[in-house]
């Protein structure tokens, strides 16, 4: 009798392994692949949604700087109430310069 014929001492094909293990790593890939695009969708939301409040508030600083800008040159024309803002403003460690306004917040 060879020994391939008995149940007893019969072992599975080592390409049964190979297989079983290829399958495995197959999938394996494929769940890490899922997982990574749907991270990628989910980080493209999240952009998305930062649009608008990102462009709201460049708007808002523009305006701010503007507003900044006219305070600073009607104080330096002399205007007592713009004086006193920028006084105020001095005192709190916030500078205003007339013209300069726009470009030092770029």
């Amino acid at each position: 009798m060879s020994d391939q014929s008995t149940p007893r001492g019969r072992r599975p094909p080592v390409e049964l392994g190979f297989a079983l293990l290829a399958l495995g790593f197959f999938l394996a890939v494929v769940f890490q692949t899922v997982q990574l695009v749907r991270e990628r969708i989910n980080y493209s939301t999240i952009l998305l949604n930062q649009q608008a409040p990102l462009e709201n508030t460049l708007q808002l600083r523009e305006r701010i700087n503007s507003l900044a800008n006219d305070t600073a040159q009607l104080a330096q024309g002399g205007n007592a109430a713009a004086k006193q803002v920028v006084s105020d403003l001095a005192r709190q460690h916030i500078a205003l310069h007339p013209g300069n306004a726009s470009t030092s917040a770029h």
